[in-house]
């Protein structure tokens, strides 16, 4: 294939040449790498013709925020096809993420862009290779539940950007049922539409004045477009690979503009609030006679070095910026998207024992204000200002009906479902109260009266399959106890994981005087609280636990 050579005026796209930076392409992958270097050039050669009938066209910034930006997000995402199918068959190359940004040129040089490998012809501009890294499912609608919008046919916009929102088809309801052996990379593409949207949406709330009539169509709708074609014909692909693919889901990239609140504004009200006092006693379980009824408590502080950010290792491992939320830790001190189990019992930790060496972590929580906007931080869905709880307990426990075994280390946990106003309330466990209220259990948002605490409770489940440290759905491997307290046929008990969070700082005054993090989609509904953990323990440290956990001592 013929390179695409183009001259504007006096200026043309400059891009960093891919295929000379690329290893030995193994034969397995050679067709994939060509189509998306001819897919380097198409874009290329259209970002040219886009910036040949530009001329005189919006303000200062109109070619970046038009033309360059969007033509980076394409190459990215066709970069990062590029590693992954050389990754699938040898050592996935790096350093090629620095190769997407283009810029202007003078045109007596003409823009270069990669040679294919060989003979190739250009796939569609959504043409994408499943990934085989791990997310969440997601809703891709903001607000929720739009189903079907509408696109603009205009491109117009309203006078004021920062009133509207984009709304997008929700793929996921759309969706048969995706076979076990489909759904991690299924529930990956799920999250990057909802990245896509969250992105637009920041995008737009920026745009105020730039640009011309169809400057939001151009500069943001379109390259959103284009994103969640890919991500929905990756979908389509991992499906199809273990089941009938599904057809029709192509209609569901394009996204329109939706006068409307800000979703977490619009979503989040007093009725997700309760007064503790006004919550019934709960029923607490009794123990058998064959019950573990010690505990062991690890030491490992409050998360006062302000250990955060926006990943989330277990169900988004590999990916930055996968929990889409702010996320707190203690214990490991280097949690992120990317580390792996050899870098965190290589690590330091919080704990007060260096034998635990366990990530443990749950969203932030924030104080609203009148200041909200200007505090929202990493996610303006995530509105106010972050705190810290003042006391963190992590406690293990024993089963109600039987002893306990030792835990693996490296084994995954997850208690609650972070969708859960979308996903309904078959994973959610968000467990509220406050100090001197203790036996007071709430899925709301609870009040406290002078004097009192908020507490953020989260038990992880405790009935381990006996062979994997997480699964597909990370929920099959490690399941809760039945109401009896038993852990279900084939499954044994291991110490089970209560994490305690209070707070002193929290108001008890307004509509809405806190929340945590949680998805643009889920409008920071209380339901959604949830937590994980990774063990990281020494086998002497686990032994320990067991002991104490077993022999009904509180160590």
């Amino acid at each position: 294939m013929d390179l695409y050579l183009s001259t504007v005026a006096a200026e043309g796209i400059v891009c960093p040449n891919v295929a000379e930076k690329l290893p030995d392409v193994p034969a397995a992958a050679k067709a994939e790498v060509d189509r998306n270097l001819a897919q380097l050039d198409k874009q290329l050669q259209e970002a040219n013709d886009r910036l040949a009938t530009s001329t005189g066209q919006g303000g200062p910034n109109f070619i970046q925020n038009a033309i360059l930006g969007p033509l980076t997000d394409k190459r990215a995402a066709a970069i990062d096809r590029i590693s992954i199918a050389i990754g699938r068959v040898a050592e996935r190359p790096t350093g090629l993420d620095d190769l997407a940004t283009c810029s202007l040129g003078d045109s007596t040089a003409p823009p270069q862009e990669a040679t294919p490998t060989d003979q190739a012809t250009p796939g569609p501009s959504d043409q994408a290779t499943p990934s085989d890294q791990v997310t969440p499912p997601e809703q891709t609608t903001v607000p929720p539940a739009t189903g079907s919008a509408t696109p603009d046919p205009g491109g117009g916009q309203s006078a004021d950007p920062a009133a509207q929102t984009i709304v997008c088809p929700n793929v996921a309801e759309k969706l048969p049922d995706v076979p076990a052996a489909a759904k991690a990379e299924v529930d990956r593409n799920l999250a990057q539409l909802d990245k896509q949207l969250q992105e637009a949406n920041d995008r737009l709330a920026t745009s105020a004045g730039e640009g011309g009539p169809n400057f939001i169509q151009n500069a943001i709708l379109g390259p959103l477009t284009d994103k969640r074609a890919a991500a929905i014909d990756r979908i389509s692909i991992a499906i199809g690979r273990v089941a009938e693919r599904p057809t029709g889901l192509d209609d569901l990239a394009t996204c329109s503009l939706d006068d409307a609140q800000n979703p977490a504004e619009a979503g989040l009200s007093a009725d997700d609030f309760v007064d503790i006092r006004d919550v019934p006693k709960a029923e607490q379980p009794q123990a058998g006679e064959n019950a573990s009824t010690g505990t062991y408590t690890s030491q490992c502080g409050t998360n006062r070095d302000g250990h955060s950010n926006t990943d989330n290792l277990i169900l988004a491992p590999g990916m930055s910026d996968g929990a889409q939320l702010r996320q707190d830790y203690v214990g490991n001190t280097s949690t992120d998207a990317f580390s792996t189990n050899e870098s965190l019992a290589a690590a330091d930790t919080t704990c007060r024992t260096g034998d635990d060496r366990s990530a443990y972590f749950w969203p932030t929580l924030r104080v609203r204000g009148s200041d909200d906007a200007s505090a929202a931080g990493d996610n303006t869905n995530n509105a106010g200002t972050p705190v810290q709880p003042t006391s963190v307990k992590l406690e293990y426990r024993g089963n109600l009906t039987s002893e306990v075994t030792a835990a693996p280390r490296f084994l995954r946990m997850v208690s609650g479902d972070a969708r859960a106003a979308t996903n309904g309330a078959e994973n959610a466990r968000p467990t509220f109260t406050c100090t001197g209220f203790t036996d007071r259990l709430t899925d709301k948002y609870p009040i406290c009266p002078s004097g009192s605490d908020l507490v953020r409770v989260f038990d992880m489940p405790s009935c381990w399959d006996g062979q994997n440290l997480d699964s597909a759905d990370h929920r099959t491997h490690l399941v809760f106890p039945d109401e009896t307290g038993a852990c279900p046929s084939g499954t044994e008990a291991v110490p089970q994981l209560r994490m305690t969070l209070t707070y002193d700082d929290v108001p008890t005054s307004g509509d809405v005087p806190y929340a945590v993090d949680g998805f643009a989609s889920e409008q920071n509904d209380p339901s959604t609280d949830h937590a994980g953990a990774i063990g990281v323990m020494s086998q002497r440290l686990m032994n320990t636990v067991v002991r104490c956990v077993n022999s009904g001592k509180d160590c």
